[in-house]
């Protein structure tokens, strides 16, 4: 069947992760040849600060779905999924963080009392706990970290330390702390990644010797494997779904762990990371590389592509007959 492929889409601004994989996510599907778009809730509003155009529509315009459609929602919008459980599509959902996959749902409740019996995400741990805990049939697809724009320049560095703070208040509390540290206030500037075009974010990464891991709820962290491809030194929390990448310690240590919101223990980590780094400059080197590497597993954007195309050609849906797959080639 060739249908559309609705990715609905939160009508959220600030740049994310989240939202901008959507979008790529329906960008891949148009290249390779299927009928996808977003939906977002309110009509005219569009993301366009990581530079993916994508074909959007809006749910204000009360869109017509088929029956060879397929809806994709992310975990959020479980309130959507419910209200819309009698139409005849296809309906499926994608899974980018594990706390908010029971928190939008009410207690004794679950996807497959909305009718979705399949979904998509990128994290093995995610994975894991939707066929756990909700008896779904869960498909990884690959993730990418775009090495050309998050890359490791030396040159470039500068003693600062980047952070996030829209899911958690760590990095900003502790940059609160150290500016009243005398022997170490004015030595590292503190840059807060907060509502940054995908460019800046990525210049900051790039040019900061230090990035605080500081969200304790995570799926796949993509911030983390940005700043590790930008040749930053992570610390801090995985997230738990950072578990599957962030390696705390042996030959193959890509980061200094901390138990997963040890607020103290962090603080009290990064102060030994800065007293070693002025005594030796290169003590963390090992680390560096191998973070890097970490990363780069990452770099090849047509794996996405792909794991995309094979997932939705497994649910019967197919590219346009008149399409040219640029993995496959010609689709007849």
């Amino acid at each position: 069947m060739t249908g559309t492929i609705y990715y609905l889409c939160p009508d959220f601004a600030p740049p994310s992760a989240g939202t901008r994989r959507l979008y790529r996510h329906v960008f891949h599907l148009n290249r390779l040849g299927f009928n996808a778009a977003i939906l977002h809730r309110k009509r005219g509003f569009v993301l366009s600060w990581h530079g993916y155009k994508v074909p959007v529509l809006w749910l204000e315009d009360s869109p017509k779905v088929q029956r060879e459609d397929v809806l994709v929602f992310p975990e959020g919008m479980a309130a959507l999924m419910k209200q819309t459980k009698d139409l005849p599509c296809l309906r499926i959902a994608i899974a980018l963080n594990w706390a908010y996959i029971y928190i939008n749902l009410p207690m004794g409740e679950d996807w497959k009392d909305y009718g979705i019996t399949r979904a998509i995400t990128p994290s093995p741990l995610i994975k894991d706990f939707l066929e756990w805990s909700m008896g779904l049939k869960v498909t990884l697809i690959g993730n990418y970290v775009d090495t050309t724009r998050y890359h490791y320049d030396p040159k470039r560095k500068k003693n600062r330390i980047c952070y996030t703070a829209r899911k958690d208040l760590p990095g900003a509390i502790l940059n609160s702390i150290f500016s009243k540290r005398e022997e170490i206030a004015g030595k590292y500037d503190w840059i807060r990644l907060e509502d940054m075009e995908e460019e800046e974010y990525a210049r900051h990464l790039v040019e900061s010797r230090i990035f605080l891991a500081a969200s304790t709820q995570e799926g796949m962290p993509t911030s983390i494997l940005e700043a590790m491809a930008s040749g930053c030194l992570v610390l801090g929390f995985s997230g738990i779904g950072g578990n599957d990448y962030m390696v705390g310690s042996g030959r193959n240590r890509n980061c200094i762990l901390v138990e997963n919101g040890n607020l103290p223990k962090l603080g009290k980590a990064l102060e030994s990371l800065l007293s070693d780094l002025e005594r030796d400059e290169g003590a963390y080197d090992a680390m560096l590389k191998n973070g890097i590497e970490t990363a780069s597993r990452f770099r090849d954007l047509e794996k996405e592509g792909e794991s995309l195309r094979d997932f939705f050609l497994s649910l019967g849906v197919t590219p346009r007959a008149d399409s040219h797959d640029p993995i496959l080639g010609a689709v007849s």
